[in-house]
């Protein structure tokens, strides 16, 4: 099973154990030598815009500086991304592969918010991701538009995920439910972040996913009860 990322064309495969004559590793076509080149550069991207991420804020950054600390020109850097958002949101998608393949694995007549739910008990959200977050968010109470525009990816993601799960599913749904799980984890990452988080430890990332998940259970429930906390 391969889950599609937003971008056009670009696909990750995920291990479905249980698909009928699924292909082998042995099958898998070896990437060409471009291919790989291509991988390397895009990662070398992405750990530049970490490591610029890490040395200060997101305000002063720019195109031209993951691209000189990648060791590329900024004209590669477009080659691959369209705007400093698709690279921040690619990277932050990576790390929820894992969520998305346990969401693909659950019971296909299962609700999809009772799936996630579940899917995140057994695949929660990383502290990488999270680091991700705290580290494009911005001091003071307003935080960058970046910050805000990189669940508009993700919905794009997830919506190519459902896809996956219910073939042939009414376009409307899809995107509605696709919506409104990324509102949920924009309200989430809100009330998460109301106090402040100096590193993101174990402690931090339990109580972001606890706050997730019960979000998934209000919507499942029409925000009428909530059992859990």
């Amino acid at each position: 099973m391969q889950i599609t990322s937003y971008r056009s064309g670009v696909t990750t495969p995920l291990a479905d154990s249980a698909a009928a004559g699924a292909p082998s590793a042995a099958d898998e076509p070896t990437p060409s030598r471009r291919e790989l080149n291509k991988a390397r550069t895009r990662e070398r991207l992405l750990d530049a815009l970490r490591g610029q991420l890490a040395q200060g804020s997101l305000d002063s950054m720019t195109v031209e500086d993951v691209a000189e600390a990648a060791g590329v020109s900024r004209r590669t850097f477009f080659n691959y991304f369209p705007s400093l958002e698709a690279a921040l949101a690619e990277g932050m998608s990576v790390p929820i592969e894992g969520m998305a393949e346990a969401f693909l694995e659950r019971p296909a007549d299962e609700d999809p918010l009772v799936a996630m739910d579940r899917a995140l008990a057994s695949q929660p959200i990383p502290r990488v991701l999270l680091s991700w977050i705290a580290a494009v968010k911005c001091s003071g109470l307003e935080r960058h538009a970046v910050a805000v525009n990189i669940w508009g990816y993700h919905q794009t993601w997830f919506e190519d995920v459902l896809r996956q799960r219910s073939p042939g599913a009414d376009d409307l749904a899809v995107t509605s439910l696709a919506g409104t799980v990324m509102a949920i984890f924009e309200a989430s990452e809100r009330l998460w972040m109301q106090t402040p988080v100096a590193v993101v430890d174990e402690s931090a990332a339990e109580e972001f996913n606890r706050i997730l998940r019960r979000g998934l259970r209000l919507a499942a429930t029409g925000w009428v009860t909530d059992d859990t906390t």
